[in-house]
């Protein structure tokens, strides 16, 4: 039986935490999926778990997703980070390149998730 794919989201809006948890479920694999509603929690949690995908808001209160994908590279280096944000701008596309991160535009699509889910 393959093991379940350790998925955490990063969000401040619920709302766009249920949707992105709902189009995960449908990509057709087993996941387990933690939330974090900000940057603490979501370190919190990367200190007590291993996962194996990150998804991360850009624009939060107290530090920006790219701040928190840097602090969360420290303590789990192999962790693979994607940015979430709908704030497209290539200023804040280059800076989630330059840290390692793939990058998806919000509103996002099953079919953009369904790649990076099965990736």
């Amino acid at each position: 039986m393959p093991q379940a794919l350790k998925i955490l989201l990063v969000d401040d809006s619920r709302v766009a935490r249920l949707t992105l948890k709902h189009l995960i479920k449908e990509c057709g694999q087993e996941v387990e999926i933690q939330e974090a509603a900000n940057a603490d929690e979501a370190l919190d949690l990367v200190k007590e778990h291993t996962f194996d995908k990150a998804l991360i808001d850009y624009n939060m209160p107290g530090r920006d997703g790219i701040e928190l994908a840097s602090e969360i590279q420290k303590i789990q280096p192999d962790l693979a980070l994607v940015l979430v944000t709908a704030n497209v701008q290539d200023a804040i596309q280059e800076r989630a390149a330059q840290q390692g991160m793939k990058f998806l535009g919000k509103p996002v699509t099953q079919e953009q998730l369904n790649q990076l889910i099965n990736s």
